[in-house]
């Protein structure tokens, strides 16, 4: 009889006298009983396995069964709480304790993605060294929303503050914060609930459009446990009572920036002045900055694109490239007065990609090419159709100016996509019934063509086509709007099928976003910039697509980028073939082995080949 004792479950007087009761009763039915602590299995794997083989050697028919020299692997996922060792209890009573105490005994890794779950461990790690600066380099997809709550949750000691960079996003961490909403990440995600048995944390929501700052008083941020607000709220309101202006240093000792490729701004660079001693995690799939500033910040765990795919997090991407038969698409902006100017060429339209003015007016010379796009268009929305029924799939346009998107939306009413515009010029009344009737699946509209309005944090996954028809300066803002359709769409019956679900990226040759495809596919300067020269020390920093050094993995050769094209046709490619996501996954899986191998050698004179191990392994897990 093996029991095995669990501290938790065997601490109390109660479960102390049950236990020897119990024991005593199987010894007097003939039963030899080893007790093993959870501890002593976790860190002296081998010596357990000892003591029981000891024991079944003393029974001839079980001794014949024995292993000589075992493989034991150490169980990884038995590991000690290593939220607390980067945040432990603090010396006192233990009704002093704060809220995130408690939490912290009691948060459960179990409901979180793989992904959550190592970049919670680096954190941790990193903490515990006493740094404070710390980045997550995670891709769209990836779940960086519950990656932050539980951030929050596991390393807050008094107070948390999560920064987002406009009202889309700090809706989505309100939302994940409400326990009353079924979309929130405490206690319903798929695998349970984060922390059972605790009350859900007290969540005060700010922003400078449901009422001046000034209103909300001391006393009530101070009884929140965490407190949400988008970066407008951080600067100081006409009569200098901004939020900053109604916390103390010592009042918040956690900070979340989402989107923290933006984190370069001065109303950022001020909260992390007037909160010195709080420790940041900076969470963006992308810091580059179109501008070029740099944000400096120690990048403790990256989870690439391609990760995500191989895990099943996110869409595989299909490029459709629509090369003119023009040398230089041509653009007029047309004024009041009935003067034309021609914009002809990318670079012409980078240079007036600020000017409000003239995006607003311009459009396309000839509509031939939109019409050609708009056949590729049609084409792969039928087949996400087909593929992802009872889904409805969407397809969401980037335009140029209104004009150009009133253009594009009629090209593509004429080819049977159903389509509305969308832009910061329309009534929130009209914003909000055009974005119902796209976003909810009883809604009719199949498209929208939209001007800088679903961007960061826009989580819609039913977007399976996107279509940028404007040309980007930043990686990072092009990356930002090939996400909104990256995420996977999560259904019963599409999970029955077992089928790759693909995002289609239709674009024009000529705006020259080849360049940000490829930095899309290799994934490349996405890092921000060390925050001290030896950067996170001697821990390495936790890597899914590159080695340490940056460089990228000899196991994953990936093809070119190029194109094979004609003139006026439109050629399909995959950004990350079949083949290399699965030899990606094959990387990552021995990587993870080799971990687990190394604490087994440790542990043993006498260890069998990796290659045994690895195979010891799969036959255990399947």
């Amino acid at each position: 009889m093996v029991e095995l004792d669990g501290f938790a479950f065997h601490s109390s007087r109660q479960a102390f006298v049950h236990d020897r009761i119990r024991q005593n009763d199987l010894v007097t039915l003939g039963y030899t009983v080893l007790r093993f602590s959870y501890d002593a299995i976790r860190d002296h794997t081998a010596g357990c396995v000892s003591q029981l083989q000891s024991v079944l050697a003393e029974d001839p028919w079980l001794a014949a069964h024995l292993i000589a020299d075992p493989i034991v692997p150490v169980p990884n996922d038995m590991y000690a709480n290593p939220l607390l060792l980067a945040t432990p209890p603090p010396p006192q009573a233990p009704s002093n304790a704060s809220y995130f105490d408690e939490v912290r005994q009691r948060f459960d890794m179990t409901p979180l993605r793989g992904c959550q779950r190592e970049a919670l461990t680096a954190l941790a790690d990193y903490y515990r060294r006493g740094r404070v600066n710390a980045a997550c380099v995670m891709s769209v997809g990836a779940g960086k929303t519950v990656l932050g709550v539980a951030a929050a949750l596991a390393f807050s000691r008094r107070r948390a503050l999560i920064v987002t960079p406009g009202r889309v996003v700090r809706g989505t961490f309100a939302t994940a914060l409400d326990e009353s909403s079924a979309a929130n990440v405490i206690y319903t995600l798929r695998d349970g609930p984060l922390i059972p048995g605790c009350r859900p944390p007290k969540t005060t929501v700010l922003d400078r459009e449901d009422g001046p700052i000034r209103d909300v008083s001391r006393d009530t941020l101070l009884s929140s446990d965490i407190i949400v607000t988008n970066f407008h709220s951080l600067n100081s309101t006409r009569d200098g009572q901004g939020l900053l202006g109604a916390l103390r240093p010592e009042d918040i000792d956690f900070i979340v920036v989402d989107e923290a490729h933006i984190a370069a701004a001065t109303s950022y660079q001020k909260l992390f002045d007037h909160f010195p001693n709080a420790r940041r995690l900076l969470m963006s799939a992308c810091f580059s900055r179109a501008d070029g500033t740099s944000i400096t910040a120690d990048v403790v765990y990256r989870y690439r694109l391609i990760d995500s795919i191989a895990d099943g997090h996110a869409k595989h991407l299909r490029a459709h490239r629509f090369s003119p038969e023009v040398e230089q698409t041509e653009y007029e902006i047309t004024w009041p007065d009935g003067t034309r100017e021609e914009i002809i060429g990318k670079q012409a339209l980078l240079e007036i990609m600020d000017d409000e003015r003239k995006l607003a007016r311009i459009t396309a010379t000839s509509e031939q090419p939109i019409h050609q796009i708009m056949q590729v268009v049609r084409e792969c929305l039928d087949s996400q159709t087909t593929a992802l029924f009872p889904v409805r799939p969407r397809v969401l346009f980037a335009a140029l100016g209104q004009n150009h998107a009133q253009q594009i939306s009629r090209i593509a009413n004429a080819h049977g996509i159903i389509s509305k515009t969308l832009h910061h010029s329309m009534s929130d009344t009209e914003i909000a019934a055009t974005r119902n009737r796209f976003e909810s699946e009883s809604g009719t509209l199949q498209a929208v063509v939209q001007l800088k309005m679903l961007g960061h944090g826009y989580d819609l996954p039913a977007i399976t086509v996107v279509i940028p028809m404007r040309p980007y300066g930043s990686f990072g803002e092009f990356y930002q709007f090939i996400g909104r359709g990256i995420r996977m769409i999560h259904d019963p019956e599409l999970a029955a099928r077992e089928q790759a679900q693909h995002l289609d990226v239709i674009y024009h040759g000529e705006l020259g976003l080849d360049a940000h495809l490829e930095s899309l596919r290799l994934e490349n300067d996405m890092d921000p910039h060390p925050d001290t020269d030896d950067a996170f020390g001697d821990a390495p920093v936790p890597d899914r697509a590159s080695d340490n050094d940056g460089s990228t993995s000899p196991v994953v050769e990936v093809a070119s980028a190029v194109v094979l094209e004609e003139q006026g046709s439109t050629h399909q490619q995959f950004l990350h073939t079949p083949d290399q996501v699965e030899a990606r996954r094959e990387e990552r899986e021995l990587n993870a082995l080799a971990q687990g191998y190394a604490a087994y050698v440790a542990s043993t004179t006498t260890p069998q080949p990796f290659e045994a191990f690895v195979a010891v392994i799969r036959r255990m897990h399947g």
